[in-house]
């Protein structure tokens, strides 16, 4: 991931295709360097953890220059309340289908032929899968532990 800066005009992102296109005329070694690339006007750009907030609408902007250095820049923007609600209910539906996925990963635990002390254990666990989206933040679920 690059960032482009050649006369106040910032090109972002930037790729070493893009490099290439841009001088059809200059032979680049196998391996570019940073040197050959800040002639270039060509800096590198630090990935940066996208934050994780269903609240947030997270864009990313152009990145910032900290002590040399160009970072990933992520803008964040309140979310309306019917954003908001849309993802809580699509999370929701993401949380259902990974606890019908654990429920029929252990379906064979409640067959005829398992011991009662092993159906036992099993069925406290499948409650608590059910129970599951009984939590009030499907952003924070405490799964229950297998037996």
């Amino acid at each position: 991931m690059y960032i482009k800066i050649k006369n106040n005009v910032v090109t972002y992102p930037y790729t070493i295709n893009n490099l290439k296109q841009d001088n059809p005329n200059v032979s680049f070694p196998s391996e570019i360097t940073e040197s050959v690339m800040a002639e270039f006007n060509i800096y590198e750009v630090r990935k940066t953890p996208k934050p994780n907030d269903y609240t947030k609408n997270i864009s990313e902007d152009t990145p910032i220059l900290i002590d040399g250095v160009y970072y990933q820049n992520w803008v964040q923007t309140d979310a309306s309340n019917s954003e908001i609600n849309l993802r809580i209910e699509n999370k929701w539906s993401e949380i259902r289908e990974i606890r019908n996925e654990l429920l029929k990963d252990c379906d064979w635990t409640q067959l005829g032929d398992i011991q009662n002390v092993i159906k036992n254990n099993w069925q406290l666990y499948r409650q608590q899968l059910r129970d599951v989206t009984n939590q009030s933040n499907p952003f924070s679920i405490v799964w229950p532990v297998k037996p």
